[in-house]
């Protein structure tokens, strides 16, 4: 009986090439495109899940109350220890702060060869780091790798640039922007599993007694510490909860508030590490995160793709049905049952649907490579091929099976044999309206898509054209350090005298990194009263010529060097706002226990992402705590002042590193995520729209054929081609025009409550659905149109003959 089946489904399928190369293609495209959906949906949603104790491993946070209060993903040293102390569910903690603002590494080999590259990518850390997060290691002691003072434990691809294939153990990295040694005491590889938690080197935390001292490390209001603790056991979390409000009061009782004062103030927490890469964007988190809302958004992709291709099998297999009517009724005849017809079309679909599979899979493995390289990920061909992997393949195959065979099986065996074998059935009115709905959201989900692809593309266009109040074209930013400070006079000397730099200046903070939050209080205030952190940046004179921010009240910086004895500073307009000030010129201030006066306003600039908006920020005067030279390079002139730049560094300060960076790309990697959606939305859609063309092209196939006789009587008796081709085309027409009218307020919806994430947003424009809508009728003109004009073209004696 089996054998059967296949025998008569493989005939058929043979017999009916076009529809079956059109049902094999699409399945193939649909479930190509899901599959890279669902496995990177599946890598979004794994993030952390590796680490042996992911369910028991918690981030502590300090979420701030009030209007305009911040959630802190860092939190003060003293917070680890102190949860240990008070929970006994705590039964280990891990801390790691960012060394600020850069680090230098070299190392020189026996044969005197230096390698020294900048390291951005690193922290200091508590030995309990290899336990807690299953460092992997590989060379050096697990145990008491980052237990002593300048120990440094380095990943296998830093330990190549550095040290080649000898053994990195033992040797000595120098740090040379604290001019100290470092001791490798260990070489890790990296997770192989999907981490919020990325870093190329760990400095054992001992080490930072070189940095802070022991003061800045004891207060409790400095977060600048990233703090983990692992509970007993994962049901241990609730209890712990409900405590942290006392543990709140107490640790921070020395600071001189109440009870009432603490808890109105702030509150620390826990955070699941699951939940940080999906949902977590709070202040200082170690790396930009992902967004549920983008899973999402992925996930309902993948099913309207298959769904997509699921309608073409269901309406080109009920389409092909009514062609196999004394087929059916023949083998009713001869007693085959009503489950034995459906098991034969389902049977069909399997088969298909399998030979859909095969295909999908090469697809799958050839679009890997450029999946990677726009989203940003490394899948592997070879991942497809573990228990769960294949798994979710043959489910896809028998789901997508069942559900595109499922009609058509329905829909046959209700044939009734007599009519069937008399060869007068015809679609009927319930089988064409389900068609036709099916086209219809075949196409619906289809300029969804379109028009949300145009407002993601619009949004994204914004981000990077928007007037973000400074000038940040030609902008670059060197890294100056230790030994560049010694000869940082002669070196501004050499730029005064390029003809390729038009202007510069030394910053502490770059357009598009994370400012510091600090307290910046007015001296005339009432001590009880309460203001919300500023963001700082230290510079000298030349930050607002450099950058052309427009000055709107007082004055700019004087030069002060090469001592500063005023300390003066230059607010935003939101700072303004923030702190009531009605003349804030001459205003007195407090920032790092300095008190200096307000010399200037300047206009609200965006110095950080565009999801927010701007926040207070304060410049102060103090071209000593800079970190970057800003330079300002005329219009085709980047490369001459890079070169520039290099040679006078390395005359200068041999032993120094010539580093720089653009301050458009900091800026564009801000928006990574949306970039990401935006690139992979484009090629679904474009998947979508050709799977739904797919299908509209065997439709309109199988329509001009039931139509071949009435086509011919109406060219002997004088219709055109043109007219021909729009009577066969008018229909499909109609059913994509109806798919737009419905789409657009659906997209409209959808894309009004994504672009609310943003402070900053396009408006959803008329043109944007036009477009869309244009778009999808032209295509599906160009594909109805091309077999309405090969039946119109052809010789109506060849089907006006009798059967």
């Amino acid at each position: 009986m089996l054998k059967s089946y296949l025998k008569i489904a493989l005939r058929n399928l043979w017999k009916n090439k076009i529809f079956t190369t059109i049902n094999i293609a699409g399945l193939a495209l649909g479930m190509a495109c899901a599959l890279l959906i669902i496995f990177h949906v599946k890598q979004e949603l794994s993030y952390d899940e590796g680490y042996s104790k992911a369910d028991r491993i918690f981030r502590v946070t300090l979420q701030g109350k009030g209007e305009g209060a911040r959630h802190w993903a860092a939190t003060s040293f003293p917070t680890g220890p102190a949860l240990q102390e008070e929970f006994p569910e705590v039964v280990n903690i891990v801390r790691f702060h960012r060394p600020y603002p850069l680090q230098v590494f070299s190392y020189t080999a026996p044969n005197g060869v230096i390698n020294k590259f900048e390291e951005k990518n690193g922290f200091f850390a508590d030995p309990t780091v290899t336990d807690v997060f299953d460092l992997d290691f590989v060379a050096g002691d697990k145990a008491t790798a980052l237990q002593g003072p300048d120990n440094i434990v380095i990943t296998e691809k830093m330990a190549q640039r550095y040290f080649g294939d000898t053994d990195p153990v033992g040797k000595v990295l120098r740090d040379d922007v604290n001019n100290a040694p470092l001791k490798v005491t260990g070489v890790i590889r990296e997770h192989t599993y999907p981490s919020h938690l990325q870093f190329d080197y760990l400095l054992s935390m001992a080490t930072i007694r070189h940095h802070q001292n022991d003061q800045s490390l004891a207060n409790r209001t400095w977060n600048g510490f990233y703090t983990y603790v692992v509970l007993d056991k994962a049901a241990s979390f609730e209890k712990v909860r409900s405590r942290l409000n006392d543990l709140t009061v107490k640790f921070f009782l020395p600071t001189g508030e109440t009870r009432e004062e603490i808890l109105a103030d702030r509150e620390i927490g826990l955070q699941p590490i699951t939940d940080i890469h999906l949902h977590s964007k709070l202040e200082k988190e170690m790396a930009p995160n992902s967004d549920i809302t983008y899973v999402r958004i992925f996930s309902l992709a993948a099913l309207f793709i298959l769904l997509i291709a699921a309608v073409n099998f269901i309406n080109l297999y009920t389409a092909q049905a009514f062609g196999r009517m004394k087929e059916i009724g023949m083998r009713k005849v001869v007693g085959a049952t009503r489950q034995q017809v459906i098991i034969q079309i389902l049977a069909e679909s399997l088969i298909t649907s399998l030979a859909a599979s095969v295909l999908a899979l090469i697809l799958f493995k050839a679009a890997i490579p450029f999946y990677n390289v726009i989203a940003s990920r490394s899948l592997y061909a070879g991942e497809l091929f573990t228990f769960s992997n294949l798994g979710i393949i043959a489910l896809l195959i028998i789901f997508i099976g069942l559900l595109a065979g499922s009609y058509p099986a329905w829909s046959v065996a209700r044939f009734h044999p007599v009519t069937a074998l008399k060869g007068k059935g015809t679609p009927g009115s319930s089988v064409n309206a389900i068609r036709k709905g099916l086209v219809i959201f075949q196409f619906v989900v289809s300029v969804f898509m379109i028009i949300s692809t145009i407002v993601i593309y619009r949004q994204i266009r914004f981000f990077h054209d928007k007037d973000l109040g400074f000038d940040r074209t030609q902008l670059a930013a060197v890294t100056i350090y230790g030994p560049m400070w010694q000869r940082f006079g002669s070196l501004i000397n050499d730029i005064n005298q390029s003809p390729d730099i038009a202007d510069f200046s030394i910053v502490s903070t770059l357009p598009g990194d994370r400012f510091s939050s600090q307290p910046f209080m007015p001296l005339s205030s009432d001590p009880k009263q309460e203001f919300d952190n500023s963001r700082i940046m230290w510079s000298d004179e030349r930050l607002l010529p450099t950058l052309q921010i427009p000055l709107l009240e007082g004055r700019n910086f004087l030069n002060q060097m090469p001592a500063v004895k005023h300390k003066e500073y230059i607010i935003n307009e939101s700072a303004v706002k923030a702190y009531h000030l009605t003349s804030p010129i001459g205003e007195r201030f407090v920032l790092d226990g300095d008190t200096g006066t307000v010399v200037g306003v300047v206009k609200n600039f965006n110095f950080a992402s565009l999801h927010t908006p701007v926040d207070p920020l304060v410049i102060k005067y103090d071209p000593y705590r800079a970190n970057y030279l800003l330079l300002k390079i005329r219009p085709g002139r980047i490369q001459p002042a890079l070169a520039f730049m290099e040679k006078k560094i390395k005359t200068l300060t041999p032993t120094g590193t010539f580093t720089y960076t653009f301050i458009d790309d900091k800026l564009n990697r801000l928006y990574a995520s949306e970039n990401q959606m935006s690139t992979i939305f484009k090629a679904f859609a474009a998947f979508a729209i050709f799977i739904s063309c797919m299908g509209l092209f065997g439709l309109s196939a199988y329509a001009a054929q039931l139509r071949i006789k009435e086509v011919s009587i109406r060219k002997v008796l004088g219709a055109s081609s043109s007219y021909i081709a729009l009577l066969l085309s008018r229909d499909f027409v109609k059913l994509v025009f109806i798919a737009i009218l419905l789409s657009c307020p659906i997209a409209w919806w959808a894309m009004d409550k994504w672009l609310n994430n943003f402070a900053y947003r396009i408006p959803i424009s008329g043109w944007m659905f036009v477009l869309a809508g244009v778009f999808a009728l032209v295509v599906a003109v160009l594909t109805v149109s091309y077999q309405a004009l090969k039946i119109a073209l052809t010789n109506p004696v060849k089907y006006l003959k009798a059967d």
